[in-house]
């Protein structure tokens, strides 16, 4: 009630419901925030009712129990002989007699039916008072939206009360059923629960979330404009956390089965895997799959009621359209290169074009956060940006799936060298997923010290290659992930120049993306990784000097952004040449462990040594 009235104030100071003359007295208030009034004291009512039925449920539960321990205590209370022989363990059945609709105590029935219409008739007389004053399509939704959801409220409140005796039949027949099964049925469990999954579809990917804030700062930088971080924060918010997580939960209900036999299937922290046996499972996976794409388009839905609200209903329309056009084509591509029918020259070409618009939705999100900071999409910032981050995002992919592919792989043999050249390269066997997937198959092959064949004994192999840095010595310099490298380098250069806004910008494009190029092939070309590292920072000097060489055109803080892209593409890079897959899946929880640590020294350092041994 008193979340009824909260909102009631609330509702009672919008200028929506005001007088004209007394408009000066009001908060403008959205009208998508007045119609989700309702929802709080709904909630409420709701989880009061949860209550309520399992109070119900236990309430012939402990009878039933107290049936039971009077059979072996049929002795009746003394200290209550004269009201008559009433048996031990009959506190609940004493309790029934006041508290039950069926057959309570007249007064608490009438008290408890009062609360309980009081309640439903305030909520629901407040939801028409809202659906007639803000008319038109917010009416609709609200009397079909709240009547339906007032409609289940009622419905288990009285299954609750009058009809609980039914209701508690119904559950006990149906774990009745289930009471003798095992509780995981010898199932392995996949790692996360349905409720995470939901909540976070893609808590692997956060780096992808880098993308939006990114681009809204380029573009803010740039045109010297003011940030607001509101508007960025619900940016992020619809664009990661809405429709792109929408996007990966139908991703990731097409690839169920493939997800379920990856080798690292726990640690993807993917849709999670119906556990049990047997036919009973395939309601499990049901349920499963109408709770994703249930929230999938929930998530949808509530990314253009936000757009709604903020008057950006069209530029979200546009981004889900844009999202799930590069979607389906790319579930299409998948579809066609796993099917063993399809000839292996088609295979391997689609593929191709797999590796070609794996890097679009980085650029996307790159132009969401532009178009954020209303800078036009026609200007140079934009189209560099979204082209440098394209290319960046065909080489962090390609770099991922060159080490999953390696992870469904087992070592047989080990590479042999001689003088430090090459004589027999290292052997392989693939499982069978990895031969429907020919998108990272052919990555995979195309590592020159390593020769990849399918085998049907791989399984009893002791090595899995997933622990095995594949990038880390000499690569082949025409790999795609180098070619997507060098593009995404020189790209940069013309993004450095975008950003700086310089009039002469020709010459230092040209200056700035010769260096980027050699400075990426020769980074390629390096097999050791301390060299590789050591060259990479060369590099990002040279491209400063260069930068810096003609002072009419760069100032100090151009020349230490003119390095930025290149930078950013070289450090990724080199991150990935250097770990395994298994590494790579570990690298959030290193981090977690790292900031672990420098919390506790920070502490340590705070609080004494002494104390510190008492606390830890």
């Amino acid at each position: 009630m008193i979340l009824l009235g909260a909102v009631a104030t609330i509702v009672s100071d919008a200028c929506a419901f005001k007088d004209p003359a007394d408009a000066g007295d009001c908060k403008e208030i959205p009208p998508l925030f007045l119609a989700a009034a309702p929802a709080i004291p709904l909630a409420t009512l709701a989880f009061v009712q949860l209550l309520g039925m399992v109070a119900a449920l236990r309430s012939y539960y402990i009878r039933a129990v107290e049936n039971e321990l009077r059979k072996y205590a049929p002795s009746p209370l003394a200290d209550l002989a004269a009201v008559g022989p009433i048996s031990p363990a009959s506190y609940h059945g004493l309790i029934t007699e006041v508290t039950t609709l069926r057959r309570g105590r007249a007064g608490y029935r009438i008290l408890a039916t009062m609360i309980m219409l009081v309640a439903l008739g305030v909520f629901g007389g407040l939801t028409v008072y809202l659906a007639i004053n803000l008319g038109g399509a917010y009416r609709d939704a609200i009397l079909i939206g709240y009547g339906a959801a007032f409609l289940v409220l009622i419905a288990d409140v009285v299954g609750a009360t009058f009809g609980a005796r039914f209701t508690f039949f119904e559950v006990a027949r149906s774990y009745r059923d289930r009471q003798d099964r095992p509780l995981l049925n010898g199932s392995v469990p996949t790692g996360r629960s349905l409720t995470s999954y939901l909540l976070l579809p893609r808590p692997e990917d956060w780096i992808k979330w880098l993308f939006v804030p990114g681009g809204y700062l380029v573009a803010a930088w740039s045109t010297k404009g003011t940030v607001h971080w509101g508007a960025l924060a619900l940016a992020v918010l619809i664009t990661e956390y809405l429709v792109y997580s929408a996007r990966y939960q139908w991703n990731d209900i097409r690839g169920w089965a493939d997800d379920e036999s990856h080798p690292h299937s726990a640690a993807r922290l993917r849709l999670p895997s119906a556990l049990g046996q047997g036919t009973k499972v395939n309601k499990q996976r049901r349920l499963i799959v109408a709770a994703s794409s249930t929230i999938a388009l929930l998530r949808l839905a509530a990314a253009v009621l936000l757009g709604l609200a903020v008057g950006r209903t069209s530029a979200v329309l546009i981004l889900i359209v844009s999202v799930f056009a590069i979607g389906i084509l790319y579930e299409f591509l998948r579809t066609v290169e796993s099917l063993e029918r399809v000839p292996w020259a088609a295979r391997v070409s689609t593929a191709g074009m797999i590796w070609i618009i794996v890097g679009t939705g980085y650029g996307l999100r790159y132009l969401a956060g532009v178009y954020v900071a209303g800078v036009s999409l026609a200007d140079s910032i934009a189209i560099t940006g979204a082209l440098f981050t394209y290319l960046f995002g065909i080489m962090f992919v390609l770099l991922t799936w060159v080490l999953e592919a390696s992870s469904y792989c087992r070592e047989g043999t080990a590479a042999t060298y001689a003088d430090g050249e090459l004589q027999q390269p290292a052997c392989w066997y693939a499982a069978d997923q990895l031969c429907r997937k020919p998108h990272l198959m052919l990555l995979l092959r195309s590592i020159s010290r390593v020769d990849v064949s399918r085998d049907p004994w791989q399984d009893y192999l002791p090595r899995n290659c997933g622990e095995v840095p594949v990038l880390k010595d000499h690569v082949p310099l025409l790999a795609p992930w180098n070619l997507a490298y060098w593009a995404a380098c020189v790209m940069g250069a013309w993004l450095a120049v975008s950003m700086m806004r310089n009039s002469g910008g020709d010459d230092e494009v040209a200056k700035l993306a010769v260096v980027g190029l050699v400075g990426s092939v020769t980074v390629s070309r390096v097999s050791h990784s301390l060299r590789r590292t050591v060259t990479g920072l060369f590099i990002i000097v040279l491209l400063w000097l260069a930068a810096a060489w003609d002072g009419s055109h760069f100032g100090r803080p151009s020349v230490a952004m003119s390095v930025i892209p290149w930078t950013l593409a070289t450090v990724t890079y080199l991150a990935f040449r250097n770990q395994s897959y298994d590494a790579l899946r570990k690298f959030p929880k290193v981090i977690r462990q790292l900031v672990r640590k420098l919390g506790q020294a920070i502490i340590k350092a705070i609080v004494g040594h002494d104390t510190w041994q008492k606390i830890r």
